[in-house]
């Protein structure tokens, strides 16, 4: 291999001309150099360790860790680091750690600022573009580290409330509460469900944070069903939902989901899908069209096939002159959706520990029935695909955007500077490790149980152990990470789990609260009167869990509200539950797509680089046609049923 630091890249780095005096230079610094050489595991430079020379990578990969431990970025063949601590004076920002073997150059902090000192030209440019860099590094590190991803989008989330207010707040909770301790009665066939569902949203609309609604909602419904000993009811709700054995799979498989991805991840092998692209997609639609397929075959997760299809079209997408207002819309619109047509995925993990409070071991069948009847993404994956054959209408904002390209060959919306710029350098790896582990996952899942059971069952408890099985000999076997290092991403997987799992448990301790409040035996009575109306009830389902989740901000905790309350109502009429089922996924995700501050806009805009409230404005216009249209749909479905 062709060394890469050599007498053309160091004549670049440091701005040196290619005249007779500037080879002289160059050849000065190369006499600098010192090589080095590095295992796997092994730290180049560590975290606050006075600077003692910059490096060059040369060959291998290297990863870079902040002070917890955490992974900021990594870097491969060609690039360099260590130069600003060198050039300000201080201490290390950050450790650098090879991953697999590693040689590296390195410059002496001595002879580094002597030539510096020789030669005042060169000093001034490379400040220029060490400062200019780490100025863009920084600017990212801000916008990442004010994205919360997942539940807590609105922007109340991210600021504490004044003193004042919170005491105001609390004392006003604090009457609500001895109010329903003391004038509720204690005994009564009354649905006193309805209450703790109509105190949730208007607590969210007040303190327009999802996860502490809900928290209030379950005291509040605990208050209902135990009164004086609220605390204890509430102690004994929250251990028995963590006790149930169907939340207990859902909590393990919700883990071990974000143990694969993270090992995924880690492996680099997202990246080998970026040179696939660049190999294939050698016109505008079949960049839309490879990225439509990158996403389908990773929906095991949304974020995963999200940052993989959007990391794979980055360069293809701006060579051929794709503003980032389309991407930003497919990768927007897509990633749910088709994650919503796999059962074993994320998202389909979540919804099944749901639907199994109320139809136990036939919630798997259940759900697979429903995926028709999910209008919402049904619709949307054609849709998209017209837009890829660019035969759908153009929105104001993409025309704009289509204008601004135009006129001044600009592909970015103003005010994305600050996000992530998906053409960092990162591990390069191989598809087949991201394809062979999922490919394991799924054969596993399906398989092995059926095999032994002698009949079909879905275990994708079974699929995941098989596949982190399978990654730690495949990974490990062919270098790409350590035993140890393989350890601290499968712990580290699970632990980014942890808000989804906490938001999990919470919905079914609430939906349980809710069955203990009279839930079931009100629905039983109003059996006849709702029968009139039944033709009605699946477009109803859809607009009411549609604003439900716009309203809460969550798709999440409008399903564990939603989908026990409805199943409740449509088991007694007599009604296939399929439909119902299909109509209040399908609601979640439109819900998401129609509301801003929602983890959609968000993390498409740190995924490709785009503001994430032109995010929205892209696709508002699209999601409600397409939320206009599935409710037709589910209007003509209930004259039919």
């Amino acid at each position: 291999m062709n060394k890469k630091i050599n007498d053309s890249y160091i004549r670049e780095f440091f701005c040196i001309p290619d005249t007779e005096e500037g080879q002289s230079e160059v050849r000065e610094i190369k006499s600098k150099l010192t090589e080095k050489k590095y295992e796997n595991g092994h730290d180049i430079c560590v975290i606050d360790e006075e600077p003692d020379g910059m490096y060059f990578l040369e060959s291998g990969t290297a990863v870079v860790l902040g002070r917890e431990g955490e992974q900021i970025n990594i870097m491969h063949r060609g690039q360099y680091f260590g130069e600003y601590a060198v050039l300000s004076g201080r201490k290390r920002l950050s450790t650098v750690r090879a991953l697999g073997k590693c040689i590296v150059y390195k410059l002496s902090s001595e002879d580094l600022k002597f030539f510096l000192k020789a030669h005042p030209h060169i000093y001034g440019e490379l400040m220029k573009r060490v400062y200019g860099q780490v100025s863009r590094k920084h600017a990212q590190i801000l916008a990442l580290s004010s994205m919360n991803k997942g539940i807590m989008q609105h922007p109340s989330n991210l600021t504490p409330t004044p003193r004042n207010r919170l005491i105001l707040h609390y004392s006003i909770l604090a009457v609500i509460y001895a109010l329903a301790a003391y004038l509720v009665p204690g005994r009564t066939n009354a649905p006193l469900f309805i209450l703790p569902l109509i105190f949730m949203p208007l607590y969210m609309i007040f303190s327009k944070r999802t996860l502490e609604s809900l928290i209030a909602s379950i005291i509040f419904a605990s208050i209902l069903v135990s009164r004086n000993g609220m605390t204890a009811g509430l102690a004994d709700s929250i251990m028995d939902t963590m006790g149930d054995s169907g939340n207990v799979f859902t909590v393990l498989v919700m883990a071990l989901i974000g143990a694969v991805v993270t090992l995924i991840e880690a492996s680099g092998g997202i990246t080998a899908f970026r040179k696939f692209l660049e190999k294939h997609a050698t016109t505008t639609r079949r960049v839309f069209l490879l990225s439509y397929f990158i996403m389908l075959i990773t929906a095991i997760d949304d974020s995963l096939n999200m940052q993989t299809s959007s990391f794979a079209s980055y360069n293809s997408a701006r060579e051929k002159g794709i503003v980032r207002e389309k991407m930003a819309l497919i990768h927007s619109m897509l990633p749910t959706v088709f994650s919503s047509f796999i059962p074993i995925s994320l998202w389909g993990i979540y919804v099944l520990g749901t639907l199994k409070m109320t139809y136990g071991s036939a919630a798997t069948l259940l759900l697979c029935r429903s995926i028709p009847y999910n209008l919402f993404s049904v619709i949307t994956v054609p849709v998209m695909l017209l837009f890829a054959f660019d035969k759908l209408y153009k929105s104001r904002p993409i025309k704009e955007a289509e204008e601004r390209f135009k006129t001044s060959h600009v592909l970015w919306p103003n005010g994305s500077e600050r996000y992530l710029n998906t053409d960092e350098s990162e591990v390069w790896g191989e598809i087949s490790n991201v394809m062979l582990p999922l490919a394991v996952y799924v054969v596993s899942s399906l398989v092995t149980r059926s095999i032994f059971n002698k009949g079909f069952i879905l275990d994708s408890a079974v699929g995941l152990v098989t596949a982190i099985i399978f990654m730690f000999l495949f990974y490990c076997a062919k270098g790409m990470m350590s035993p140890e290092e393989f350890t601290e991403n499968l712990a580290g997987g699970i632990s980014a789990t942890g808000l989804p799992i906490i938001m999990y448990l919470l919905t079914m301790c609430f939906s349980s609260l809710l069955i203990r409040c009279n839930l079931e035996e009100y629905f039983e009575d109003i059996i006849d009167s709702t029968i009139q109306l039944r033709s009605l009830l699946p477009v109803v389902v859809f607009i009411v869990c549609t604003l439900l989740t716009m309203l809460l901000g969550s798709s999440w905790a409008m399903y564990a509200i939603a989908i026990p309350t409805v199943l409740h109502l449509v088991r007694p009429l007599g009604l296939d539950p399929a439909i119902f089922v299909g109509a209040i996924t399908a609601a979640g995700i439109a819900g998401e797509k129609n509301c801003m501050y929602t983890s959609d806009a968000q993390n498409v805009g740190g995924a490709i680089g785009c503001n994430p409230t032109v995010v929205f404005k892209v696709r508002i216009t699209y999601s409600v046609a397409i939320s206009i249209l599935a409710a037709i749909g589910y209007t003509i479905i209930g004259f039919v049923m």
